[in-house]
């Protein structure tokens, strides 16, 4: 008997499609993948720079038993100089932290440092209580209030302030509005160590996994510019922008959640079940984004590790030198800031944060002004609308993942 192979359809080349295409490609399988961006990665996104790459996307690598790891071994990617980085970067003693223009003391920062740590672990613990639906932001702000009464009445603005770092931190690391991040988040995170930490690489980074991950799908498995409008499930087509309709036996759809919120209305015929839109709607998805100020020389401490300002702007909290261009000055933008500067110019963006970290650092050293920025707002990106998903407050976080996740069925099968 003549077994009939299916052929499959791969919407999207972001990490999840090339993935999937690497393991159809090894079973033999029939598959194309359908991209409708000009560049294969999705929210991997290098960009070459003096000589090698950054990365407006991912950069660090996360565990160590898992398929990128044994790509980082495997090309020596690791940075030679600082190979590990803390997750918690505001406990780090070479950062740099301002309060209104002034450098902090460093009797007041143990004391900051003491009180994240404890209640960075009370967080974990409290995530894994049963039917826990409450705020990362109610929970710190909850335990705040208790810190603040075993301290002098007048560091109370200064330990509210520095506690700001903290929540931009959740902001930064899960894309999310610290309100809308459930604590029920914490409790799905597990890299397989027990270190709060990541890999750094060195310049090639993710430019190189991504050549690996590319290296085993064939070109012409890959259809770049190719938009899909709509996915019809009883016949099993997909409608491309340009009009042409293509036939298969299976569609893999690998785009993002904001993609799907977004689209979920015109992009099934029939339309989604209720259940699965209301899963979809149910979980958040969040914007970060980095912008890169290139300098001329480097006007910072060569050990400083990062920048932490409080101040009336919070959306421009952290800066960080690049691990390997050392005229490169990374700021981490989350919350609000990803929509607050998607209007700005880059010549508006680039004179605000010059203008910011001279007005707030100007007490601890000379800072130049940038020579350029480099940036891509990921919230404005047509494919991403936006950087990664989480949980919301008051959700069966793995009831609603397994929702969105269920296969849809054609009619009679």
């Amino acid at each position: 008997m003549r077994v009939v192979m299916p052929k499959i359809c791969i919407i999207g080349a972001g990490f999840a499609g090339l993935r999937a295409a690497r393991h159809f490609e090894q079973l033999g399988l029939d598959y194309l993948i359908l991209e409708g961006s000009d560049r294969v990665g999705g929210r991997v996104y290098p960009f070459e720079y003096q000589n090698g790459y950054l990365h407006h996307g991912a950069e660090y690598v996360n565990g160590l038993d898992n398929e990128i790891y044994g790509i980082v071994e495997k090309f020596d990617l690791l940075d030679k100089v600082q190979s590990r980085t803390k997750d918690l970067w505001m406990l780090d003693e070479e950062g740099i932290v301002v309060v209104d223009g002034e450098k902090v003391e460093e009797e007041k920062l143990k004391i900051f440092r003491g009180f994240v740590t404890s209640l960075n672990e009370l967080l974990y613990l409290k995530s894994q209580e049963p039917n826990q639906d409450s705020s990362v932001e109610e929970q710190i702000e909850e335990n705040l209030q208790k810190f603040l009464s075993t301290i002098p009445p007048e560091d109370h603005n200064l330990f509210k302030q520095l506690c700001g770092i903290y929540k931009n931190y959740f902001q930064v690391e899960w894309s999310s509005p610290i309100h809308e991040l459930s604590l029920f988040n914490l409790s799905t995170w597990d890299d397989g160590t027990d270190d709060e930490d990541s890999a750094v690489l060195n310049e090639l980074g993710f430019q190189k996994i991504l050549e690996e991950f590319q290296s085993k799908i064939p070109k012409e498995k890959i259809r770049l510019n190719s938009p899909v409008t709509n996915i019809a499930s009883d016949d099993v087509t997909v409608t491309l922008e340009s009009g042409e309709v293509l036939k298969f036996d299976v569609i893999l759809l690998t785009c993002s959640l904001g993609y799907l919120k977004a689209h979920m209305k015109t992009l099934f015929t029939p339309e989604l079940p209720r259940g699965k839109v209301e899963a979809i709607e149910q979980m958040g998805f969040g914007n970060n984004l980095k912008v890169f100020l290139e300098y001329e020389s480097i006007w910072w401490p060569k050990e400083m590790s990062t920048i932490m300002i409080c101040s009336e702007e919070k959306n421009f909290m952290v800066f960080q030198p690049s691990s390997w261009a050392e005229n490169i000055l990374v700021c981490w933008i989350a919350g609000n800031g990803p929509k607050q500067i998607a209007s700005l110019s880059d010549a508006q963006l680039k004179t605000l944060l010059d203008n910011h970290l001279a007005r707030h650092l100007k007490a601890i050293c000379h800072g130049e002004p940038s020579k350029r920025i480099f940036r891509k707002n990921w919230m404005t990106d047509r494919f991403a609308c936006g950087s990664y998903s989480y949980i919301t407050p008051g959700q069966s976080g793995p009831q609603v993942i397994q929702t969105i996740g269920e296969p849809i069925w054609r009619a009679g099968r």
